[in-house]
């Protein structure tokens, strides 16, 4: 009769033990996937939200490192419609005053549909850019007024070919010390098998 006892107590014990151990899994797991919903605030919110008031790219690298965040999403077609509207709004906060005085916000966002319906129907994705090092910048003053070119390396997949090409940026830093994007240029791509 003793032994019984002693084996329902292991038994009761061994499943208390169990229970602890889901219980401790389960509230652990809680944590880690509310921390991980914190971490994961999606690049569309961050772009969205982003505030240019506090927070203005302190480097030409990092201007136009946002623009590239901007375009790599829109080109994607990651925004919705409504979604654009707001992210062209935020684009244009990065532009200098000559290139927003040659376009309209109107225009741009019709010229910014216009280059996703294109990366769509020609089943493009904008894979990845990569920015040179900051001693790669090349800067110059002219009257005054102070200037940078920056070349970006861009990578496009068209189907199961990759398609390398640069964007080379040219910036002008405005009256309160902002680089200011003054355009860009896209260089002629270069095709290569997915295989390469």
């Amino acid at each position: 009769m003793k032994k019984e006892s002693g084996t329902t107590g292991f038994a009761i014990a061994a499943v208390i033990i169990v229970i602890g151990v889901i219980g401790f899994y389960i509230v652990m797991s809680n944590r880690m996937s509310g921390r991980q919903a914190v971490k994961n605030t999606s690049e569309i919110e961050k772009l969205l939200t982003y505030d240019f008031q506090d927070k203005y790219p302190k480097t030409v690298r990092e201007t136009v490192k946002l623009h590239c965040r901007y375009m790599k999403m829109a080109y994607n077609n990651e925004f919705s419609k409504e979604e654009l509207f707001d992210a062209n709004r935020k684009i244009r906060e990065l532009f200098d005053d000559e290139l927003l005085s040659y376009n309209t916000e109107e225009a741009q966002l019709k010229s910014l549909e216009q280059d996703i319906q294109y990366y769509k129907d020609n089943k493009q994705k904008y894979v990845s850019y990569s920015l040179p090092e900051a001693s790669q910048i090349k800067y110059n003053t002219d009257n005054g007024m102070e200037y940078a070119k920056i070349r970006v390396g861009v990578i496009i997949r068209v189907d199961n070919a990759t398609m390398k090409g640069d964007q080379e940026y040219l910036l002008r830093k405005d009256n309160m010390g902002r680089w200011k994007i003054l355009g860009w240029m896209s260089d002629a791509n270069t095709a290569t098998s997915e295989s390469e």
